[in-house]
């Protein structure tokens, strides 16, 4: 897994897992169960997977 600070707009950036990305909104808050959920989907991972 691979975040990447530089490939974002403001404070977002890009988590790759393989060859899948989904973006994080800002590395420093909390993200909700909802925008977990949907971050795993985009990575092809369950929530049992972490």
């Amino acid at each position: 897994m691979t975040i990447n600070q530089n490939r974002g707009k403001g404070s977002h950036a890009t988590l790759s897992f393989g060859n899948r990305l989904t973006t994080i909104k800002d590395l420093k808050k909390e993200i909700g169960k909802g925008l977990l959920r949907s971050m795993l989907k985009d990575l092809g991972l369950d929530q049992r997977d972490i």
